[in-house]
């Protein structure tokens, strides 16, 4: 009689079955119980994308951990100024522009003059007016004008006051520094900011017509948690990295330069720290920052190096040619590294010596052929 073939189908697939049962029951290594932490899961990372990726090694040993702390911060430049006119009137001459960099003692911008010269020449005839009626005081009580430095102090003092000498010589010097300042000089070398006036209007010493900053050097401002205060110390260094710069060619290294001994209502303190800039810091922008402090002989991996086995860290080692199983326990990280615990009696964990698999330890089981 026929089999219906419904049934022939139930049969093979029950055998089948019963036969991925039995291999999956064999002990092919016999070793370590390792292989039993491994679940269904973690034998998922068999992905072969992974499969070309090259073996790498490192021989671990006992050096610097830098612990790290982020934060957030403001770059201003190291030197920086506000520039006005010391006088009011209106602007002559405008010799720079936005983004431009000056040196020191370059002219930036000037108001009309003319009235200031005459404003200057009437108060040095003035003064030179008073300066006769000085001395035609100091004969009529006798003395030679040919040696001033005879004539008693306060002899001199009188006839200042009477012919109004001091009074004038002070309008002179103060007609003269307002000449001066009608011309806007730069004061240090530095990249001029914040134009907004244009020539031919009107402006008063209250009003800023530009800013001035030397921006070679940064000085990055942020804050940290008062509880954080023993990580921060002068001299830090410090990693800066511009919000708008995702992808950094090089890190940015500045050191901590300054910390304001005082706790804010919000709980944190701020920080200075000077950073000297490569052009990718701009005035004002919002950068982050790493702080990273030194702790002395640690046994420090890559973050590479640490793979999930059954949701605890584990590291390969390579051993006799072929890949070592080894759980670890991390003390700390930072962005790029991690200080574990070191092998001992009652933990397995790495030691001195051991050559760890930073690459290619994805995909890879215990006693693995390398």
């Amino acid at each position: 009689m026929a089999i219906p073939a419904s049934i022939s189908i139930k049969v093979l697939t029950l055998c089948l079955f019963a036969a991925v049962c039995f291999l999956g029951s064999c002990d092919n290594n016999g070793h370590e119980n390792h292989s039993d932490d491994i679940n269904n899961n973690d034998s998922a990372l068999a992905f072969d994308r992974y499969a070309d990726e090259p073996i790498e090694t490192m021989v671990l040993s006992e050096k610097t951990f830098y612990k790290e702390l982020a934060s957030n911060g403001k770059a201003v430049a190291q030197h920086s100024a506000e520039l006005h006119f010391g006088t009011s009137g209106r602007i002559a001459h405008i010799w720079v522009k936005n983004g431009e960099y000056v040196h020191k003692g370059q002219r930036i911008a000037q108001i009309d003059s003319y009235r200031l010269e005459h404003l200057l020449a009437q108060a040095k005839n003035n003064m030179l007016q008073s300066k006769l009626d000085f001395l035609d005081i100091l004969i009529g009580r006798g003395y030679s004008i040919d040696t001033l430095s005879d004539i008693p102090a306060e002899e001199i003092e009188l006839a200042q006051i009477k012919s109004g000498y001091n009074k004038f010589v002070i309008a002179y010097e103060m007609a003269e520094k307002d000449l001066h300042e009608a011309t806007l000089i730069a004061p240090f070398d530095g990249v001029i900011a914040n134009i907004t006036s244009k020539e031919n209007n009107m402006i008063s010493p209250d009003n800023t017509f530009c800013y001035i900053m030397d921006d070679r050097y940064q000085e990055v401002l942020f804050s940290v948690l008062e509880s954080e205060m023993s990580f921060v110390k002068k001299g830090n260094a410090v990693m800066i990295q511009p919000f708008a710069d995702e992808n950094p060619q090089e890190p940015l290294w500045g050191t901590v330069t300054e910390i304001n001994p005082y706790i804010e209502n919000n709980g944190m303190m701020k920080v200075k720290a000077l950073v000297k800039n490569n052009g990718q810091i701009l005035e004002g922008m919002n950068v982050n920052v790493v702080l990273r402090h030194p702790q002395e002989h640690c046994l420090v991996i890559p973050k590479s190096a640490v793979v999930i086995r059954a949701g605890k860290n584990v590291v390969f080692t390579k051993v006799d040619g072929k890949a070592q199983w080894n759980y670890v326990e991390i003390l700390t990280e930072n962005s790029d590294s991690c200080a574990v615990v070191p092998r001992s009696k009652k933990y397995e964990g790495l030691s001195n010596g051991d050559t760890v698999i930073v690459s290619g330890n994805l995909n890879m089981n215990h006693d693995m052929e390398l």
